[in-house]
This record gives C-alpha cells, structure tokens and sequence, in this order.
C-alpha cells in the first residue's frame, strides 16, 4: 500500500520521511525522487542515487597486448588460486 501512496503523489512530510525512510528508500527506483515537505512546503527532494555500472577490465587483451603468452598467464592464474586455498 505504500508504494502505490509513494507513486501517487511522488511527496512525504518530513515526519513520514524520517518514521518510512527505509520502506521510502527501498521503494524509490533508482534516479527517482521524493519529495519532503514542511508544513505543506518543499523541504528539500531526496533521489536514489543511479546506479553505477562498472566495466570489468579485458584481462587477455590486455595480457596479449604486454605480450605475456596465454599459457604464462593460466600458470600464474593457477598458481595464484591455489595460494589463495
């Protein structure tokens, strides 16, 4: 029921804010806002932050391109994950 209320009207009072602050944050979409109210006037705006995508790194180009063989890096990645254990 919350959510369809949050959706509605897309604004809380500060006091429900800080009483639903987890149910508001987990209800927001990411770059989605809400916002807060003080006695029927704008207190400020709160977004759920979008979410940051991170690239993972080419790991073989970027071996071929040091011009370590495929080989070489299997036997150091091998010997790395049996350290690890």
């Amino acid at each position: 029921m919350f959510d369809k209320v949050l959706n509605m009207k897309k604004q809380l009072t500060a006091r429900q804010f800080q009483h639903r602050f987890g149910k508001t944050a987990d209800s927001l979409k990411p770059g989605q806002s809400v916002t807060i109210t003080k006695r029927g006037k704008p207190l400020g705006v709160f977004t759920r932050l979008p979410v940051r995508r991170i690239k993972v790194p080419d790991f073989l180009a970027n071996l071929e391109a040091t011009g370590v063989s495929k080989e070489l890096g299997d036997k150091i990645l091998k010997e790395f994950s049996e350290s690890l254990s």
